[in-house]
């Protein structure tokens, strides 16, 4: 038998009572330590007038955050090891908007927006496995505004821009405009469905592209004049609905466009953005103006309407996400008197995050989950980084 330690003797020098003591000390600390509570809600520092609009994730689980002022201004950062870096600003990447971006299917990531370089030249940027670059769009657009990026037939790279729609095939560069066909030169969305029709939204109306030829809708077709955002459900289908615009929803389903207004159901005929849920249910928020908006949720069949107060901490929605326990979360960036905040459906309740201390987010941009299930959450309050567990979300809405 090994004894360690005897009461009459010194181990390594030291009293017996002495390292007990120090044994005592140690455990209480790790013990301590273990008892530290998880961080919930922690805040990431980025440029005073800026604010997170684009998110994408690379390979290594970096996080990289396009910024902007909300018009052409802004930088593009990186988020590693708790802290946000701003690597524009360089020769090299030039600083402007980045609130547009894309994952190409190597993993690499575009970020753009309004973006030049020292010549005036759009510019774009490249981040991958080589480290970050630029490529330069080399048309001298009157309004060189990216609303959208697409990535096309899987190697293409479609750009929606204010003066037209841009495309790269391996290199080569082209553009389409009004002179070509296009409704309208300010293409505000792209989407290619499973069928490889790319869809083409614009303020003048939708066009697609099947096999490199473009088609217009025929006269009659059931379908918004305008719109700002296309979305592609499980079922395949095509939904296309407009900020700005009183025709309500468009869908297509592979035969025939049709058309949701509010004597179908809708909470309003304006349309902000789309989700998925569980179950296939597909939830349309709506943010026309400060007082007027809402959810609309499609079981499939009939519309299920949401609206504030009732369901909703504010009328105006226009970012919903899903986070990994099945929880739905809705924002806007237009807030209403004492209407403010963010709403958490669980499935069964509508819960309203009152608890600003811990979370001040009140006006929406954006919301991402990176790759940890983690919810980022772009206000113009700031950018945060949510730990969505059932004891953070009683935490944020128990006040």
């Amino acid at each position: 038998m090994f004894r360690i330690f005897n009461a009459n003797t010194k181990s390594l020098g030291i009293p017996i009572n002495t390292m007990k003591r120090l044994l005592v000390t140690i455990m209480l600390i790790f013990t301590c330590l273990l008892a530290v509570p998880q961080q919930l809600v922690r805040q990431v520092e980025v440029p005073t007038g800026l604010y997170a609009f684009s998110f994408q994730e690379d390979k290594a689980g970096s996080v990289w955050v396009g910024l902007s002022n909300g018009d052409v201004s802004g930088a593009l950062g990186i988020y590693s090891n708790s802290n946000l870096t701003i690597i524009s600003g360089a020769d090299s990447i030039p600083s402007g908007s980045y609130h547009s971006s894309i994952k190409l299917t190597d993993g690499s990531i575009i970020f753009g927006g309004s973006v030049l370089d020292k010549s005036g030249r759009m510019t774009l940027a490249l981040i991958s496995q080589m480290g970050v670059d630029t490529l330069r769009i080399p048309f001298r657009l009157f309004d060189p505004f990216i609303n959208c990026m697409s990535v096309v037939n899987r190697r293409e790279i479609w750009i929606g821009t204010a003066s037209g729609l841009i495309k790269n095939n391996r290199g080569v560069w082209s553009k389409t405009t009004t002179f070509d066909g296009l409704p309208s030169n300010v293409v505000t969305s792209i989407l290619q469905d499973f069928r490889a029709i790319t869809w083409i939204a614009t303020e003048g109306g939708i066009v697609w592209f099947s096999e490199g030829v473009l088609y217009v809708p025929d006269t009659g077709t059931r379908i918004i004049r305008s719109a700002t955002s296309l979305f592609s459900d499980s079922k395949g289908y095509v939904w296309a609905g407009s900020r700005y615009g009183a025709d309500g929803v468009s869908v297509y389903n592979g035969q025939l466009w049709d058309t949701f207004s509010g004597r179908h159901g809708l909470i309003d005929n304006s349309t902000s953005t789309f989700h998925q849920g569980e179950k296939g249910k597909l939830w349309v928020g709506s943010c026309s103006q400060r007082n007027r908006g809402g959810v609309s949720l499609f079981n499939g069949t009939n519309w299920e309407t949401f609206d504030y107060p009732g369901y909703l901490a504010k009328p105006c929605v226009e970012a919903i996400v899903s986070d990994l326990n099945g929880n739905v979360w809705f924002g806007g960036s237009l807030s209403s008197g004492r209407a403010k905040g963010i709403t958490i459906f669980n499935g069964k309740d509508w819960l309203k995050v009152s608890n600003t201390k811990l979370l001040p987010a009140e006006r929406v941009i954006a919301f991402f989950v990176d790759s940890k299930e983690r919810i980022w959450v772009s206000s113009f309050e700031g950018l945060f980084i949510i730990e969505p567990t059932n004891e953070c979300i009683k935490k944020l809405t128990e006040f």
